[in-house]
């Protein structure tokens, strides 16, 4: 009885934790291009200066900067900056950067997303950069739209645009300024943030147990006493870090998961299952 007490809540607790959690972040501070939280890849797009390393936000740290951007009149929407994060096992994705440049550099940015790496999509409003002081950076904070959640694919990308007056030419930031192609633009604090998936307490009494023959996974699979759909794996804060299908005798694979114990659930006979395993 006392399993089954501490069993269920440990999916409450699980289900109450769901909140914004930080999926992925970048601060430069370090001077490269690796995240300080999660991961994935920043890349420049479409320029021809090489990137740097320069002062930030706050001005004590370290910002991304590049510039050899498209010259006047042409590539509209094609160079910025670029992040490439997993957002499987996370639901309501936000994206927040900080942004700022020289004076001759493009005034007008936007934020765009894919979830296939190929189309690109504007989400949020024309991003307007009024000022190059180290105090006066733009601080852009948009949702994105739900098909985002749970894309391996997804990515997001700050690119110069035509000014919004004429959509036919760069505007410069600087008021008194002409653009110009060698104009440099940098980026910090960069954050993708989003909810976790993770199990309703409601589903706590459609569970069973014993669909896994072996619940202390000394390797790294996980064997099936019979066919599972929809297989999910939940670590203990009720985030879904593994998902797939299995058939009778089959096995899944779950080397990628640190050691520790994790909620597995599935669909059999059209029935909610689920079992704990310890992943030694």
């Amino acid at each position: 009885m006392k399993k089954i007490y501490f069993f269920c809540v440990a999916l409450a607790t699980a289900t109450v934790m769901r909140a914004q959690t930080t999926i992925a972040q970048w601060n430069f501070n370090d001077g490269t291009t690796n995240p300080v939280i999660g991961s994935g890849t920043a890349n420049v797009l479409g320029v021809t200066g090489a990137p740097s390393f320069v002062s930030g936000t706050p001005a004590s740290g370290k910002a991304w900067r590049t510039s050899g951007f498209p010259a006047q009149g042409v590539g509209s929407g094609t160079a910025g900056f670029g992040f490439a994060v997993s957002t499987q096992g996370y639901t309501g994705i936000s994206v927040s950067v900080d942004i700022t440049g020289t004076n001759t550099g493009s005034r007008y940015f936007q934020m765009q997303y894919t979830i296939n790496g190929s189309t690109w999509n504007n989400v949020g409003s024309v991003i307007t950069i009024q000022s190059t002081s180290v105090s006066g950076w733009t601080s852009v904070n948009n949702t994105i739209p739900a098909d985002a959640n749970n894309d391996a694919d997804f990515a997001v990308r700050l690119v110069s645009v035509f000014s919004p007056g004429n959509n036919t030419e760069y505007k410069a930031i600087g008021a008194s300024s002409t653009y110009n192609s060698g104009g440099a633009m940098r980026v910090d604090n960069v954050s993708i943030t989003g909810t976790p998936v993770s199990l309703a307490i409601s589903d706590v009494k459609k569970l069973r147990p014993n669909f896994i023959k072996e619940t202390f996974i000394k390797s790294d699979d996980i064997s099936f006493r019979t066919s599972v759909k929809d297989v999910k794996i939940f670590n203990m804060n009720g985030q879904l870090v593994k998902k797939g299908s299995v058939n009778v005798n089959e096995t899944l694979n779950i080397s990628e998961l640190p050691k520790g114990n994790y909620i597995v659930t599935g669909t059999i006979s059209y029935k909610l299952v689920s079992q704990k395993i310890l992943k030694d």
